[in-house]
């Protein structure tokens, strides 16, 4: 297990500092085959004013203010796709990402190499090949649970517990949300699916997937594709930080949310807090703002990233250490920040 360190942000709330320690770096696979980092969009720094109107004055990290679901106190906030080139805008992407390749062995046994990111720091999870009629607890492949470096990443090579013919037509690689024993009982949260490759052929001889992040509710219903959007503004003179999120395809309820330092290929601690932003009937999360304050100095141009979580803030730790809640569901790097003058 990947070391954490504990320490208290505000009245009664307890945060994570991540060990500086980090796993391979991900896109190490062997024989030259493509790295599953995705490409970066160039985009300005601290930018033109944003043109929302004047925020409410903000709280501490542990008390910040925040817009209610829809549009909010704030009123005028928006953020979606259209907006993709305005400044302090940024793509949210579903969690975990990377990409895995499988092969089989001499010993006719398949092999699997994952290089993934955006796990939970420190998580064990269940991986398996999945065929169309295959349930958690009975893969068509069984592996070794995997297990996510402090930074929340998994690069490492698995090979099956069992010698297995062609596979089924529909077969997936699978990362569960936590690791389970082969007779666990039924519908633990543990199994529910959080990855997946794209479909295998029946002899997958060094094929190279993509992963695909998943949402299911508690019912086991599929939630839609986690995606998302995010606007980032920084008034200096009152030294607030605004984050306003649109987003799909999450669980209903209230989701944790942090600035981080670091990445999300490479997760770092907590710098701020912010209220939990709250998933209608849907799972959407619409034009919703919660502002920070003070933040000081300025966003730097790197080295900050935005979290949502699956869980939220009273359910995402249990005596100090992540849950299964914990899980980042949606993610981006704070590449750009819009100016507002309120």
């Amino acid at each position: 297990m990947a070391e954490f360190k504990l320490f208290t942000l505000g009245v009664g709330i307890s945060v994570i500092v991540l060990g500086a320690a980090g796993g391979a770096a991900i896109g190490a696979f062997s024989g030259g085959a493509p790295s599953p980092t995705p490409a970066k969009t160039a985009m300005s720094h601290m930018t033109a004013p944003a043109t929302h109107g004047a925020k409410k004055p903000g709280m501490t990290p542990a008390a910040n203010s925040a817009s209610r679901m829809g549009h909010g106190a704030m009123g005028t906030t928006t953020v979606g796709k259209s907006d993709a080139a305005a400044p302090g805008v940024l793509r949210l992407a579903g969690m975990p990402d990377g990409a895995v390749r499988v092969w089989r062995n001499p010993q006719g046994r398949l092999e699997v190499r994952l290089a993934a990111y955006g796990l939970t720091p420190g998580s064990s999870h269940t991986v398996a090949i999945d065929g169309p009629k295959s349930t958690a607890l009975t893969p068509e492949v069984r592996f070794g649970a995997v297990t996510a470096s402090s930074m929340g990443q998994a690069n490492v090579t698995l090979t099956a517990t069992s010698s297995t013919g062609p596979l089924v037509s529909g077969s997936r690689f699978v990362i569960y949300l936590g690791s389970y024993a082969s007779n666990a009982a039924r519908n633990l949260p543990a199994e529910e699916q959080i990855a997946s490759s794209g479909m295998l052929p029946a002899s997958p001889q060094g094929v190279l997937s993509g992963l695909h992040p998943r949402s299911f509710s508690a019912s086991g219903g599929y939630l839609g594709r986690l995606h998302g959007w995010a606007k980032i503004a920084y008034s200096p003179n009152t030294q607030t930080l605004s984050v306003t999120v649109t987003a799909y395809g999450l669980a209903p309820g209230a989701h944790a949310a942090h600035i981080h330092l670091g990445s999300c290929q490479q997760q770092g601690a907590v710098k701020y807090m912010l209220m939990d932003f709250q998933a209608d009937a849907g799972g959407n999360i619409i034009n919703q703002t919660r502002t920070v304050k003070p933040v000081t100095p300025a966003p730097p141009a790197t080295g900050w990233y935005l979290n949502l979580h699956l869980g939220n803030s009273s359910d995402i730790l249990a005596k100090g250490m992540p849950t299964l809640n914990f899980r980042p569901e949606l993610c981006s790097d704070v590449t750009s920040v819009a100016t507002s003058h309120g």
